[in-house]
């Protein structure tokens, strides 16, 4: 009787069961084996012939059964039927390279075999290949020759013993790869246009004797050879030094610390060294030109109070005064020294030099220099603004002091603009990415996405009105006419989306360029030296040093640092903002004068010999607020002593 089972032990179970009998009152035959394959995840039963034997009988029967054979000799299957009640011979086909075909059809897997079968067994080829590749190299100076070597492979049967059931398997022999010639290799490279004369045959010839191939770099052009910019020497100093006299034995006014760089008439301020080199163009493995960079004749520009000399390749002083190198162009400016105070008899003062004060800027003065500002007296109700440093040995009371551009763009403006500009970028690469077919579609997640930029947008424009408070009027008309753009362009895409995406790449390139240009403008650093200030605004597009008493109800903002020199420094009152770091001295007073310092760098640090109450510190909106008095341990006394 037939039994089907995944194994024989399941199909035993069920026999002894249907007989009720023992194992060895049954004769097993195995017509199909099981199927497994993929780690089980297909199975198939297998099956079987288990008949009844008598006790008796069973051991003679036993005796006579004989099981069929299969073998592989010289290539060839040879089958032996089994005895009446033996097991069939099988053979299991799973060799990719074999193929095996039973009476003409092909066969995969376990199969039953017989003497009567017709079995053919087809062993797979694979033939060698070489190829030939030829690469030129981006800049055109070079070919790169490519053999790629593949051996082929030859499989023949393998050979079993004679077995109940055996696997077809394969091994192979290796097919070399044809060797190509240096012709051919010559043919490819003229082929892609690689001109004769740059070819290397040595390097063609190492690469095909080479076994298994690979790249080398076969022909090479000529490389141009770029020319040289004419080089410029200049001869004077660009911006105030340490006074060396300093460094020596010597007795010197502690007032003359520094030097203002001067020049008298008929001295060398600059001299050619080296004129320009002219270029040699190259030629490409293809034949074609390349150009050479020729250099660049960097002409000497004689400003004010200079003149060329000696065929344009000097530039000679022809006033005494400050030398000047701005935007390549060489002047000479005299300092503007004034002995005397500044006050309704002398005018306001405008310069583009540096100034000089020996006396003190009166009410309402207006003093304003391209250069530096040095003032030895005090500045009472009066406007202060220079390019670059500002030093001021007296006091200043109820002032308006500024060093470079306004440090409010930078600390204020600048920061927004830059969400600003994030904003735009993100609706535009959002919107733009959008097929205008799909509008209606998503109208709904548009609309939602424009009302929630433009309240972030809306916010932003808020704050940086609030600073344009204590903006110069230049820099307010800038201000003013980006955010005349960025709203116009709010009220349109409310509006209107679709017809003005590209108004909003428009005005996000005009905040981008915005942006940059106020960065170019504060890349040039601007300090501020005084020794007590009150009721005062003053800010520094660099530092703030403040080397005596400290100040009183004053507003101190630095891009960078506002140190208080000495320990006993007073901070009363006012606002402190500096881009990275504040020193000071004493904090705040016993009757609780409210004082705020705040860092925008996020490491930025704050410290002080003793805070009063009422004193806030933030460090990048990481407020704490003094409540009950504090020491600090991080007061670094001189820190920018020399600077």
């Amino acid at each position: 009787m037939l039994f089907t089972a995944f194994d024989i032990e399941e199909a035993i179970t069920k026999a002894k069961n249907f007989y009720k009998c023992d194992e060895k009152n049954l004769k097993i035959q195995t017509i199909k084996k099981p199927y497994r394959r993929f780690w089980g995840l297909i199975n198939k039963p297998g099956e079987f012939r288990i008949e009844y034997i008598e006790p008796e009988i069973q051991e003679e029967e036993i005796e006579k059964k004989e099981d069929g054979k299969v073998q592989i000799l010289s290539g060839k299957i040879q089958v032996t039927d089994p005895s009446p009640e033996g097991k069939y011979a099988s053979i299991i086909a799973d060799d990719p390279n074999i193929e095996v075909y039973i009476n003409g059809k092909r066969t995969s897997g376990i199969a039953i075999v017989t003497e009567k079968d017709r079995i053919d067994l087809k062993a797979k080829s694979i033939a060698p290949s070489t190829v030939i590749k030829v690469d030129i190299s981006s800049d055109k100076l070079k070919a790169i020759l490519t053999v790629e070597k593949k051996a082929g492979r030859k499989y023949f049967i393998k050979d079993t013993q004679s077995e109940n059931s055996i696997y077809i398997r394969s091994e192979y022999e290796e097919i070399p790869a044809p060797n190509v010639t240096v012709e051919q290799c010559i043919s490819e490279l003229i082929k892609a246009n690689v001109k004769m004369k740059f070819i290397n045959i040595q390097a063609i010839y190492d690469l095909v004797n080479s076994p298994v191939g690979g790249s080398s770099v076969v022909a090479e052009g000529i490389a141009p050879v770029h020319g040289l910019n004419s080089k410029i020497k200049y001869l004077f100093h660009n911006s105030n030094y340490h006074n060396p006299a300093f460094e020596t034995n010597e007795k010197v006014d502690l007032l003359n610390h520094t030097i203002i760089p001067t020049v008298n008439i008929g001295e060398v301020l600059a001299i050619k060294t080296m004129p320009a080199m002219p270029g040699t163009d190259g030629e490409s493995v293809t034949g074609e030109i390349i150009k050479a960079h020729q250099g660049k004749d960097l002409p000497l520009k004689a400003g004010s109070g200079t003149v060329l000399l000696e065929n344009n390749t000097k530039i000679v002083a022809i006033a005494s005064g400050r030398p000047i190198l701005r935007n390549g162009i060489v002047s000479v400016v005299p300092v503007l020294t004034i002995p005397h105070d500044v006050d309704v008899k002398t005018g306001n003062v405008y310069f583009d030099g540096d100034i000089v004060i020996k006396g003190n800027i009166m009410n309402n003065m207006q003093v304003e220099s391209k250069g530096n500002i040095i003032i030895y007296g005090n500045v009472n109700h009066a406007n202060i603004t220079a390019n670059y440093n500002i030093e001021v040995y007296g006091n200043i009371i109820g002032s308006t002091v500024r060093a470079g551009i306004s440090v409010i763009n930078y600390l204020g403006i600048l920061p927004k603009m830059e969400q600003i500009h994030a904003i735009l970028k993100e609706l535009y690469d959002k919107f733009s990415a959008v097929k205008p077919a799909k509008y209606s579609q998503i109208s709904n997640q548009l609309i939602q996405i424009i009302n929630s930029r433009s309240e972030k947008l809306k916010r932003h424009i808020d704050d940086i009105k609030n600073l344009s408070a204590i903006l110069a009027d230049e820099d307010v008309k800038k201000v003013t006419l980006i955010l005349n753009k960025i709203q116009t362009l709010l009220l349109h895409i409310n509006t209107d989306l679709i017809n003005n995406i590209d108004q909003i790449h428009t005005v996000e390139e005009d905040v981008n360029n915005f942006i940059a240009e106020m960065k170019n403008i504060y890349d040039k650093q601007a300090n501020i030296i005084f020794h007590y200030s009150q009721n005062s605004l003053i800010q520094a597009n660099g530092n703030i040093l403040v080397k005596g008493q400290g100040c009183y109800q004053t507003r101190l903002i630095a891009r960078n640092a506002i140190v208080f020199q000495q320990p006993s420094s007073l901070v009363r009152g006012g606002i402190l903002i500096a881009g990275k770091n504040i020193k000071m001295g004493i904090v705040g007073s016993p009757s609780g004068i409210a004082t705020y310092c705040k860092v925008l760098d996020k490491n930025g640090k704050i410290s002080a010999v003793h805070y009063y109450d009422n004193t806030t510190l933030n460090i990048n909106d990481n407020i704490k607020k003094v409540e009950h008095g504090s020491t600090s341990p991080d007061y670094i006394e001189n820190i920018m002593q020399g600077s």
